[in-house]
């Protein structure tokens, strides 16, 4: 089965940012950027390196990368940026490489913590400890404020199901 991917079909983002001033509220813009990871084998017993491109189709076990970039237009510095992204329907969650301030939810969104101390209902039994394949969104609560000017990244990964 292949997949036709789209920058909306695949992604839906939610930015909130924290009352530090109006103008960095209104003055900052999130963008996205899908990629498909290329592994290309390692010489000599080196690991495979990876390479990122844009993708026109994707099939099942395709690793995606999905890179959530925040530019603060404002005067001022813009404070408590929190990102929530919600894993699309045609992805399983497989990790992220920028871990400080980042949680993830396993209910929807309703609440957020680390994925080792999170756990999902199981019907007539005790809950069971939660894994990536439950992880329903992402989230960034940056505790450090983005100064005027500047751009912040960070990124998180799928597999195509």
């Amino acid at each position: 089965m292949r997949s036709k991917i789209c920058g909306p079909a695949l992604l839906a983002v939610a930015l909130i940012i924290g009352a530090q001033s109006a103008a960095a509220q209104n003055d900052g813009t999130l963008t996205s950027k899908i990629e498909l990871e290329k592994l290309t084998p390692g010489a000599n017993g080196r690991p495979p390196a990876a390479s990122y491109t844009a993708p026109d189709v994707v099939v099942p076990g395709d690793r995606i990368r999905v890179t959530l970039s925040f530019t603060n237009h404002g005067d001022a510095p813009a404070a408590g940026v929190n990102i929530v992204n919600p894993i699309p329907e045609d992805l399983v969650f497989d990790g992220t490489d920028d871990t400080s301030d980042f949680t993830v939810s396993a209910d929807g969104g309703k609440s957020f913590g680390a994925l080792a101390d999170l756990t999902v209902p199981v019907a007539g039994a005790t809950p069971r400890a939660a894994t990536t394949a439950d992880v329903t969104h992402v989230r960034w609560l940056w505790t450090d404020a983005v100064a005027p000017g500047s751009t912040r990244s960070v990124a998180f990964f799928g597999k195509v199901k």
